[in-house]
């Protein structure tokens, strides 16, 4: 058997098959990825589960040498990520002549010397644990060694900022750079300013997009000029913004990534919805990395399809194979095992419907549609009609002008939400989904709390954490998980109130863990405002399900997420 270049380009091999018994051409037929004869010859795309298969069960293949680079990289690939296999199972805590600004936890020093010569690496360090700091100092230390002249860090909008705060604190004092960051709209002297840092020279350069900017030309203007002018080391912060293969924002981040040498993920929560999760994000990194070139492929190998025309995944399959592959390339830290942190506890505390609800709810569940005092809700498409049942939990429902229309003259929610902080002395983080939660919210708590959502700019929303740290006449910071959920250090509040929750296991264990990180001195308590046997508690057990899933691909320990009973 010989392996050649096909006539299609570089992306594909020509098998050149032999007689072969039943049992090696089932093989054949059953390699992943893909594949289709051409006579006697088999084409096939080269990726990793495709090379790894003919190389386990054909050893004795020949390659030509136009395309025996194919095997080679598969062969790097595999070798990498046996000796970072290796050396975390190292417990000799590895030292050099690397000088730190701020010393390292012992985590954050396993964690930079395991990828500081990597050229891709995924850091899925938990919330808190300090990632931020890793990448800086591994930015450094390829600065000095003249692998890169530049770092780009793609992040959620706010945090991208915050970088700024970080690199200021952490990045060594012998290590000159110049930091700047894009925000839409930038004036003239913005531009300037920009231009200034990125043909700068003597320096590492660093550069903050938002990961929502590129939706704009200007953004992936600036972006291809930094990329074809320096040697970059391209970051993605909050890494599952790109878990969506066929998302204009990953395609073209992904491009970008084809463009650099070195490359960095970032997240504590890579999994927020089901295994495919993990796809795109490792895509960008390298696509040997999970051996597949397209998303079908992949989901293949690894998820059960049923449904509607098998267009969901109901299941999953060789989960002890995708999490070796991830576990490869990458270091998973959890707070639990390195940082000396106090419990998490959770609580949940019910509240009953009013009367008035329960029909509405009733006949929304029913029927599609409910009334109210001669307004008319509808709600004729599945997602809608969850999103309805939430709202009609919280006591109101949006009429047609799109305006909120309270259901009872008291809302049961919130005399529940006031029951709960009646019983708390120390301050506390409030989380609510609507906004209309957060305004009546508010209405309640006045002059003693903080607002942080999407309807505030960004100079009130640094403000708000500010006062909320270190103000003892603020008690409360109301906010949004998807607003306040990233980048944000909340350490001064003991307890988490989530008035109103939503699907989004990524925004839930992000929220939680603003107070539950370095510099966390207390327990901290997450209370469940819920109501019994509704949509509530629906929402609860798919979060806790989808948690499931994600500690068996990352191999962490089954958690006890949400799963103590009232308080």
């Amino acid at each position: 058997m010989k392996i050649g270049k096909a006539p299609f380009g570089d992306r594909y091999c020509l098998l050149t098959v032999p007689n072969l018994d039943t049992n090696k051409m089932e093989i054949l037929n059953t390699l992943p990825s893909y594949k289709r004869w051409i006579g006697r010859d088999l084409l096939f795309q080269p990726t990793s589960a495709s090379l790894g298969r003919l190389h386990k069960f054909f050893p004795d293949i020949k390659w030509d040498e136009d395309v025996q680079h194919h095997l080679d990289n598969y062969i790097k690939t595999l070798r990498t990520a046996e000796q970072i296999r290796k050396r975390k199972e190292d417990q000799t805590p590895e030292k050099d002549d690397f000088l730190f600004k701020t010393e390292p936890f012992e985590h954050q020093r396993k964690t930079f010397y395991l990828s500081r010569d990597q050229k891709v690496f995924a850091l899925l360090m938990e919330q808190g644990t300090g990632k931020t700091k890793v990448v800086i100092d591994n930015s450094a230390y390829l600065y000095s060694k003249g692998e890169i002249s530049a770092l780009v860090v793609i992040a959620p909008n706010g945090v991208h900022r915050n970088w700024i705060r970080e690199v200021d604190t952490h990045l060594p004092d012998w290590c000159e750079h110049q930091i700047t960051y894009y925000r839409s709209g930038m004036n003239k002297k913005e531009i300037e300013a920009f231009e200034s840092v990125r043909s700068s020279k003597d320096c590492l350069k660093i550069f903050t997009f938002n990961v929502e900017a590129f939706t704009s030309p200007k953004a992936v203007h600036w972006m291809e000029k930094i990329l074809l002018s320096n040697d970059v080391m391209l970051v993605v912060d909050e890494s599952t913004r790109i878990k969506t293969p066929g998302a204009k924002r990953t395609k073209l981040i992904t491009k970008f990534g084809k463009q650099v040498k070195y490359k960095r993920i970032l997240t504590g929560t890579p999994i927020t919805k089901n295994a495919a999760d993990v796809y795109a994000q490792f895509k960008f990194l390298d696509t040997q990395i999970l051996g597949y070139d397209s998303f079908y492929s992949f989901r293949n190998q690894y998820c059960v399809m049923g449904g509607f025309e098998q267009r969901q995944i109901i299941a999953y399959k060789n989960l002890d194979e995708l999490s070796r592959n991830v576990e490869g390339h990458s270091f998973r830290v959890l707070k639990k095992d390195c940082l000396d942190l106090p419990p998490k506890i959770y609580q949940r505390h019910f509240v009953e419907m009013s009367e008035r609800q329960k029909k509405m709810y009733n006949t929304m569940k029913k029927g599609f549609i409910a009334e109210l005092e001669g307004n008319v809700i509808e709600a004729p498409e599945a997602i809608t009609r969850l999103l309805r049942l939430q709202q009609i939990l919280c006591g109101w429902f949006p009429t047609e002008n799109e305006r909120v229309q309270p259901i009872d003259e008291k809302n049961p929610r919130i005399e529940a939400l006031k029951d709960v902080l009646e019983g708390i002395e120390s301050k506390v983080i409030i989380w609510a989904r609507f906004r209309a939660d957060i305004r009546a919210i508010e209405r309640l708590l006045g002059d003693l709390a903080v607002s942080y959502h999407g309807g505030v700019d960004s100079d009130a929303r640094e403000l708000a954490i500010d006062r909320f740290q270190k103000d003892p006449a603020i008690r409360y910071f109301i906010g949004t998980p998807q607003a306040g959920g990233t980048g944000l250090t909340l350490t001064a509040a003991e307890y988490a109130i989530y008035y109103s929750n939503s699907f989004d296991l990524e925004q839930r264990l992000q929220s939680e863990d603003r107070c539950h990180r370095i510099g966390t001195k207390n327990n901290v308590t997450y209370i469940d405002i819920e109501c019994q046997k509704s949509i509530d508690s629906k929402i609860i057990k798919a979060l806790r399900d989808k948690k499931n899933i994600a500690d068996i691909i990352t191999k962490d320990p089954i958690s006890i997420f949400l799963e103590e009973e009232e308080a």
